[in-house]
């Protein structure tokens, strides 16, 4: 008679065909009556990380890695919990000890070379990518890592090569064309991929202010909310904040509001806006998903270094002026094209609009201009980025 499945067994199991609120409940158990089971603590903390739980995650595999120091998958998994907090330094030091147990491991060079990417340190980036692609020539995630610090570098030939070497391979097509359009390769599409999105602002969810504020000198949510109050808003209202991220117009925005609502597409950038303590409501999704059917309920609708994202802005139009009760207020920051088109994906794969195409799109949207003020929003490569800073008023 065949022995009976162990707790672990049935959890490892669940974990393997990605049910993983069951597969954690059984390590739970497991855990209750061996407290140092090395596999359980291992696995429970790799379920925490792909759930976002990346404190929980750090302490579950410190206890598995006292059990066994040099277990190379625990310390990889640890570089990579590591990498989800932006303590891409410990990141990098928990990758180079589990490579120094298993050195032809291209999973653990690869996320080495993200975190070395994420300290700004590209040559040895991208030696880390090489060193991948070395083991595992069709890796596309290497690949794209290897393009993206090659641009850096300023090596745009080779950067377009790995591009297109990653795209052949058929994962993150959109991502990949995305990137190639912004190059010039390619034709642009309306959008920047929301997945391309999401993974950007994960990415740099536990340092993203200080990045914006002290390095590019980003000051759009204080001058567009100062836009916004020469418009005289109402108060008391319902407000919603479209692509909240951590919350930096958040501040700004609840003296205005009786009910403040977030939306982003990042859960890591609103998990920081909800230690904030300040939005009534926060919604991970599409912002044009997030306005559909809600006529006429809010009174202001802000958009700060949004619609960089965002090239054809016509849904984006439509849904607000539908959300909004007449005599609401939509302020919004635009990068400023200067190329003559109603937009245009730039090379840093941001877009730009133009004035008149904006114009249009309230005209035909029932919005009229309160003010439409140009000034620098933040730097790129120590040089201001003109752009715009728009009010306006559903009639």
């Amino acid at each position: 008679m065949a022995a009976k499945p162990s707790d672990f067994d049935r959890g490892l199991a669940l974990h393997q065909q990605g049910r993983l609120a069951e597969a954690e409940q059984l390590y739970r158990r497991v855990l209750r009556t061996a407290p140092t089971h090395f596999d359980a603590l291992h696995l429970q903390g790799v379920i925490c990380g792909q759930t976002d739980r990346f404190d929980e995650a750090l302490v579950l595999l410190k206890r598995a890695l006292a059990q066994r120091p040099d277990s190379a998958p625990a310390l990889t998994n640890l570089g990579n919990t590591l990498g989800s907090l932006g303590r891409h330094q410990e990141a990098v030091q928990a990758f180079e000890r589990a490579l120094a147990v298993r050195p032809g491991d291209a999973k653990a060079l690869r996320n080495r070379g993200t975190s070395l990417r994420a300290l700004e340190r590209p040559e040895e980036a991208l030696a880390s990518f090489d060193a991948a692609l070395a083991l595992q020539p069709a890796y596309p995630e290497a690949l794209i890592g290897r393009a993206e610090c090659l641009l850096t570098l300023h090596r745009r030939s080779q950067a377009i090569a790995a591009f297109q070497q990653a795209l052949a391979l058929g994962k993150d097509v959109d991502q990949i064309q995305y990137a190639l359009a912004a190059l010039g390769v390619g034709s642009a599409p309306s959008t920047a991929p929301a997945g391309y999105v999401e993974a950007l602002f994960d990415m740099y969810a536990h340092n993203f202010d200080d990045h914006l504020v002290k390095t590019l000198g980003y000051r759009t949510p204080e001058l567009l909310c100062a836009e916004l109050q020469r418009a005289h808003p109402p108060t008391g209202g319902e407000v919603i904040d479209l692509g909240c991220g951590t919350g930096l117009c958040g501040p700004l925005l609840q003296p205005l509001a009786g009910r403040l609502t977030g939306v982003d597409l990042s859960g890591l950038m609103l998990a920081k806006a909800r230690e904030l303590g300040l939005y009534d409501e926060l919604v991970q999704g599409d912002i044009v998903a997030a306005l559909e059917g809600q006529p006429r309920r809010f009174d202001i609708a802000v958009a700060a270094d949004v619609f960089v994202y965002i090239g054809d802005l016509e849904a984006v139009f439509a849904a607000t002026a539908a959300a909004l009760r007449p005599g609401g207020l939509f302020a919004f920051s635009v990068e400023a094209c200067e190329d003559g088109s109603d937009f245009a994906l730039g090379a840093k794969r941001r877009y730009a609009h133009s004035l008149t195409y904006l114009q249009r799109l309230a005209a035909a949207h029932g919005f009229t201009t309160e003010s439409s003020t140009r000034c620098a929003i933040r730097k790129e490569s120590d040089e201001a980025v003109d752009g715009l800073l728009v009010v306006m008023k559903r009639a």
